[in-house]
């Protein structure tokens, strides 16, 4: 709870801020606190990779217009001074509150996650189907690691049409095999009576001094997102 004041704070400033330089300081935030925490610079990349492809697609659709535009024209399309100014400030937004997302999930297991879901009164349906999707996604990912192996081991990605046709067979296993492990997933925690999706964890002793200085950080990026945005 401690670690989602600040990054859901952060998150917020990030979504609701209509300045590029608190959107900045949130990024940076964000990172440096997943620098003061020692998350790996190769984990961090990997996980702000995808929805980075995500947001400048979406920026680049945002900064080109219709009609003449006062910078570029491509025939009917252009871009001008407003839309690559709009386009700017949602992807510095989407980036700043990614990586708030991103600090939050790699500095906190699951398990603990999904723990202080519990202690917030979430219903108890939502929190075991989160703990059972979290345990499918491996459980798929090593299915897939393995015929995917056995397929190059005959070959099955030596030329274009084979690989296509392999990756085709692929998909069809994993959705065989996540069907069926999602049905005997099911039928087991039916037995039990929905217990055991998510281990007890038990709760700890808060920081105070942790959440006097996430507060104060916060509480400053959002009075100086307030005093941007009425100026």
């Amino acid at each position: 709870m401690e670690k989602s004041l600040v990054c859901v704070g952060l998150l917020l400033v990030a979504a609701t801020t209509t300045s590029l330089v608190v959107a900045g300081l949130v990024g940076s935030s964000a990172v440096g606190l997943a620098v003061a925490a020692r998350v790996p610079v190769r984990t961090w990349l990997g996980a702000m990779l995808g929805p980075l492809v995500f947001i400048v697609i979406g920026a680049v659709t945002i900064a080109i217009t219709f009609g003449p535009g006062d910078l570029v024209s491509w025939g009917p399309l252009g871009v001008d001074e407003g839309s690559v100014s709009r386009a700017a400030l949602v992807a510095a937004r989407a980036l700043a509150a990614t990586s708030a997302t991103v600090l939050l999930a790699a500095t906190t297991p699951m398990v603990d996650l999904l723990a202080g879901l519990r202690r917030a009164r979430v219903p108890e349906v939502a929190i075991d189907i989160a703990a059972v999707t979290y345990r499918m996604i491996f459980s798929l990912l090593d299915a897939a690691s393995s015929i995917r192996d056995a397929q190059a081991g005959r070959l099955g990605y030596a030329s274009g049409r084979t690989a296509r046709r392999s990756v085709g067979l692929l998909a069809a296993a994993v959705l065989v095999k996540a069907w069926d492990r999602a049905q005997r997933l099911d039928e087991g925690l039916a037995g039990r009576g929905g217990v055991g999706a998510v281990p007890v964890v038990p709760a700890r002793a808060v920081s105070t001094p942790f959440v006097l200085v996430a507060g104060l950080l916060v509480l400053s990026l959002a009075a100086l997102s307030l005093r941007v945005g009425l100026s």
